[in-house]
């Protein structure tokens, strides 16, 4: 299943745009809409403890709740908040 069939089944509010970038160390899980982001690290790690599915399912549904409650607002200059998912 690819990426983006994932993100549409998670049922994210219209208008919210999920995207993900290689960074060392990880992935980062990016949902934005107009002027508002939050971003998710998920370390390797946390992939390798607890497995790609598992973990995958965890960041999107967090992404989404974060996403229904309201992104925080982007300010000039800034990057979005940022949370961090890592192996114990």
């Amino acid at each position: 299943m690819d990426f983006a069939e994932l993100v549409a089944r998670e049922g994210f509010p219209a208008g919210t745009q999920v995207t993900v970038l290689a960074e060392p160390g990880g992935r980062v899980f990016r949902a934005t809409q107009p002027g508002c982001g939050f971003e998710l690290l998920l370390t390797d790690e946390a992939v390798q403890m607890y497995g790609e599915g598992p973990t995958l399912a965890l960041v999107l549904g967090r992404l989404r709740e974060v996403a229904e409650a309201g992104l925080p607002p982007l300010e000039p200059g800034q990057s979005c908040v940022r949370q961090t998912f890592v192996g114990d």
